[in-house]
């Protein structure tokens, strides 16, 4: 690693230090502040840091501990041999950490399981093949089957937009939620490109929210009950409804396709077919521009079935 990395990874320990004697509903925020730190670097230095990607939990001792590290004991103590599908447990996860010789409070099945991009994924995930996504409160799905979209980016036809100037709030701050309110409060939303009509009621489904129902993955029908998800943004016209996952984040390269899909499907199931469902993501990249990839799932009841059907770039001016 390069002295810039090992000052990150000091920074990084600092921050696990402080917030070693916190309870355990705080853990959350150790984790923001890593990506956050990580995301700052990045954008400030121009460069990536591919060595901490892995990194979200740090030793007292200041030893770096990866992901994938905890991962090959989790699966060498539930004797996993990645040949088929199989459902892991958060017990079975936190029972694992009562034989590693490090801190067994590395192995919270939240932290440990969430894995949002393909460039999340412990290595040992990566070259066995095969993703985590929670099916039930406690229960992952550890399948075979790719749970991701790769996301191509091309700046050739950049749209630029105007911001609204009306509003003396809406230039405040620079979070996804942000990007999200300029975005629809200059029309971007409400054109031909999503919605092509007014929205009439939004931002919905803010919050966290459960949802139940039956899909599939690739060929394999599974059931999710009671499993987590949020969303970032959903916006309902006459005849459509706009669903919003965005982030932040510098050219990433993929996304849980999970994100998109249970809030969907959560929708789907009070609505049908009375109003066109559109799932889109949202990336602002490092240089300003705002990448939006308009996708359908060609069949509601298939998880896998996200097929992308249009793609713009737009920067304000």
């Amino acid at each position: 690693m390069n002295k810039k990395t090992n000052n990150i990874i000091d920074d990084i320990i600092k921050i696990k230090n402080k917030q070693k004697n916190k309870k355990n509903k705080q853990e959350n925020i150790f984790n923001e502040d890593i990506d956050k730190l990580s995301n700052e670097f990045e954008q400030k230095n121009k460069i990536s840091l591919p060595e901490i990607k892995d990194v979200k939990i740090i030793n007292d001792n200041k030893k770096v501990c990866h992901k994938s590290d905890i991962w090959t004991h989790i699966f060498n103590t539930i004797k996993y041999d990645f040949a088929e599908d199989i459902i892991i447990t958060a017990t079975e996860i936190k029972n694992a950490g009562k034989t590693w010789t490090g801190k067994s409070d590395q192995f919270e099945p939240r932290l440990l399981c969430k894995q949002d991009s393909e460039d999340d994924k412990p290595e040992i995930f990566k070259i066995n093949k095969i993703c985590i996504i929670s099916v039930k409160n406690g229960d992952y799905l550890i399948t075979k089957n790719n749970i991701y979209f790769p996301l191509k980016y091309k700046n050739d036809n950049i749209i630029t937009i105007k911001k609204n100037t009306e509003s003396l709030i809406l230039s405040i701050g620079n979070s996804e939620t942000s990007l999200i309110d300029n975005l629809r409060y200059s029309g971007v939303f409400e054109s031909n490109d999503f919605l092509g009509e007014p929205i009439l009621y939004g931002s919905l489904l803010t919050g966290r929210h459960r949802c139940t129902f039956t899909t599939k993955i690739g060929n394999k029908e599974i059931s999710v009950e009671g499993s987590q998800y949020e969303t970032d943004g959903c916006y309902e016209s006459k005849n459509k409804v706009l669903l919003i996952e965005c982030k932040g984040k510098n050219n990433i390269e993929s996304f849980n396709i999970r994100q998109l899909y249970y809030p969907y499907k959560s929708i789907y199931g009070m609505i049908k077919n009375k109003k066109e469902i559109i799932p889109i993501f949202i990336n602002k990249n490092n240089d300003n521009t705002i990448h939006i990839w308009k996708f359908q799932f060609t069949n509601h009841d298939v998880l896998t079935s996200l097929k992308q059907v249009d793609y713009k770039v737009y920067k304000f001016e």
